[in-house]
């Protein structure tokens, strides 16, 4: 018969393991995040009006119909190169984790596992943001868009947020990864808000910081933290939460 394990036990022993791995790992996880700065600088540098809020990247959706076709095409292209890199990085990150427990080589994992574990990542992330994009556009100019917005992004983020481990961990596509993190975060919804606390509260903090030491640089310096330690910690946490569903993981 399972024991059951308390939440307070449950947290300790992830972030235990997060710590463990990452502080392990700190080289080879800078190394595989650079693309998280590429993918940032690509969509900054495309014509839609973006700017650095908290180390990322967000757009003024209501500068977006003054764009021009040739504009549009590029953003869209732009920001699916990024969104790609991003889903690159996760994957990266998720199988060096997945190789450390089954003592598979990195390397053969990483090459073999870009294309399928990259590409169903990409295309959930790509439902997310155009799903976001859409409820922006939808609410826009109404007074609905103050809290239906962020509550539908959140919940949105919230039901797919174990998607990238999902996939990479379970070998899920997308469709069924999109299940399988339903069902995780319904049963481990603490472990998804205290992520989302912690992520907003480190660079939040960071961010007050770097403010009162360097103002005129902190948010491009925000950015180059935010990608190579704050956010490769929140991938190795995220992945750590998902294999709690396995007895052999606690």
């Amino acid at each position: 018969m399972a024991q059951s394990i308390s939440p307070i036990s449950e947290i300790s022993r992830v972030f235990n393991n997060t710590w463990e791995f990452y502080s392990k790992n700190m080289g080879v996880l800078a190394i595989f995040s650079i693309p998280f700065i590429i993918a940032f600088i690509i969509a900054l540098i495309v014509p839609t009006p973006t700017y650095l809020a908290l180390g990322n990247l967000h757009v003024r959706t209501g500068s977006i119909p003054d764009l021009s076709f040739l504009d549009i095409i590029l953003t869209i292209f732009a920001y699916a190169i990024s969104v790609f890199l991003v889903a690159d990085v996760w994957t990266n990150i998720n199988l060096l984790i997945r190789s450390k427990r089954t003592k598979v080589p990195t390397s053969s994992e990483i090459l073999a596992g870009v294309q399928e574990y990259a590409l169903s990542i990409f295309f959930v992330f790509t439902i997310m943001v155009l799903f976001q994009f859409a409820l922006h556009i939808v609410t826009y100019d109404s007074s609905l868009q103050q809290w239906l917005y962020p509550l539908l992004s959140f919940l949105l983020s919230f039901f797919l947020f174990f998607v990238p481990p999902a996939v990479v961990i379970d070998h899920a596509d997308s469709f069924t990864a999109i299940q399988l993190s339903i069902n995780m975060a319904i049963k481990k919804w603490y472990l998804v808000l205290i992520w989302a606390i912690l992520g907003l509260g480190m660079m939040s903090i960071l961010k007050v910081v770097l403010d009162l030491i360097i103002k005129p640089y902190s948010e491009i310096l925000l950015l180059l933290i935010n990608s190579l330690l704050i956010l490769p910690f929140l991938v190795i946490l995220q992945t750590q939460m998902y294999m709690e569903k396995y007895p052999l993981a606690k």
